[in-house]
């Protein structure tokens, strides 16, 4: 398995001055490639690093805050061939469809099939399996996922009880937004990035989608006095990283 990040900015400020890129992240899996949560600036990011999105199986998006979805429909016709060609499969919450929708509606025939995630739930593209999370404590319905034992994805919530567990694998990606917990933000926080690792224990710890305080405190800095606090290795993201599964 193959993980490119298109991009490491969180949040509206760091995605609105882009400061880090917005993309998301890129999975390719034997036959599998696909996109996850493309956000503002996606398309040029896939672009830049010469994706043939002609070729993209599918689309997952976690939930439908901008930051995590932005560059859907582009995608979509992208992948598409501007709706010429009826391939590639949509996975999105209901609420990306229903009221006040982010996928638009004319693009909606365009994949082979649009798919409203379910919590705890399996699904498969082109031989590449994941799993659906309980519903995250967010403003919006969110998922967080798991590729089998190989690959956990944090994205955006609230911790609670199970979260690591849940999302448990060889190598997990948790989204850090902010630096302390503020009541009324319901995004990991560094103390509860520490305790998702500490009960997970991954063999890598791979951290991104840096909201402000976070970038202004330098990510790098912070996965190093991780890893030696914790005993497992952390990592910080960067634009254009690959990691090898």
């Amino acid at each position: 398995m193959k993980v490119t990040f298109m991009g490491t900015a969180g949040a509206r400020f760091m995605v609105a001055k882009q400061l880090a890129a917005s993309g998301g992240l890129y999975i390719e899996d034997g036959d599998a490639r696909v996109s996850l949560d493309p956000g503002p600036g996606a398309i040029v990011q896939y672009a830049k690093r010469k994706v043939d999105l002609t070729k993209l199986d599918a689309i997952v998006i976690s939930h439908r805050h901008l930051d995590h979805c932005g560059d859907v429909n582009v995608m979509v016709e992208a992948m598409t061939e501007g709706g010429f060609r009826h391939r590639g499969r949509l996975f999105c919450p209901s609420d990306a469809l229903d009221d006040d929708p982010v996928v638009l509606r004319y693009l909606r025939n365009f994949p082979e099939e649009v798919v409203r995630l379910q919590p705890e739930t399996d699904y498969n593209v082109n031989g590449l399996s994941f799993t659906t999370s309980p519903r995250h404590r967010h403003q919006v319905e969110t998922f967080g996922f798991r590729f089998g034992d190989r690959l956990g994805w944090v994205t955006d919530s609230e911790y609670y009880d199970g979260i690591a567990e849940h999302h448990r694998a060889e190598v997990m990606i948790i989204h850090l937004v902010l630096m302390q917990c503020r009541a009324g933000l319901p995004h990991l926080c560094l103390d509860d990035a520490e305790r998702i690792i500490r009960d997970a224990k991954p063999r890598l710890a791979v951290l991104t989608h840096y909201g402000m305080t976070v970038w202004r405190a330098h990510p790098w800095e912070i996965a190093a006095d991780l890893t030696q606090r914790l005993g497992t290795e952390v990592k910080a993201a960067r634009d254009g990283m690959v990691l090898e599964i």
